[in-house]
């Protein structure tokens, strides 16, 4: 989620204007309203991979934020099919935040790949990864085009983590 799909901007002195300012309740009660940035070719490439996959967000974000901006940029909820969360990260002694693949007992390692910005976040599973830039407020960012392009050419392998 954070720096691969949208970008929070607490600071309120940031050069460039939020695409979208999104009120977030914290778990104290204490609401605040937080600027958005939102990654260039987000919905076309959400659009494009449900074409060939299922999409679960997978992110260290507790769930009273992620949801705010998940439910901004799929507000039908048709295109992020599942959503997991910090509770469902397994912490390390350093406060980072791995998201192992195995929390899907139903599914084939073959069968996942994870697209983050930080790649110790799926350091248990770093075959299955593809690692993106970070995005913070650049318009002109294509990445989610040249994740596109990838995702056409490997969505018919068996298993994308096998070189051909």
């Amino acid at each position: 989620l954070d720096e691969t799909l949208a970008h929070c901007q607490r600071n309120q002195n940031s050069l460039r204007v939020p695409d979208v300012k999104l009120k977030i309740t914290l778990q104290s009660g204490k609401e605040m309203t937080p600027g958005f940035n939102i990654r260039p070719f987000t919905k076309e490439c959400l659009e494009m991979v449900n074409q060939y996959f299922e999409v679960i967000v997978f992110t260290a974000s507790h769930k009273y934020y992620a949801d705010v901006i998940l439910d901004y940029i799929d507000p039908e909820k048709k295109l992020i099919q599942h959503r997991l969360y910090r509770e469902h990260c397994i912490p390390t002694s350093d406060g980072v935040y791995i998201k192992d693949l195995r929390i899907f007992k139903n599914r084939d390692l073959k069968d996942l790949i994870i697209v983050d910005n930080a790649i110790y976040s799926f350091g248990y599973q770093l075959s299955n990864g593809i690692p993106i830039i970070p995005f913070k407020d650049d318009k002109d960012d294509i990445e989610f085009t040249c994740l596109m392009n990838y995702l056409e050419k490997i969505k018919d392998e068996p298993d994308f983590r096998v070189p051909n």
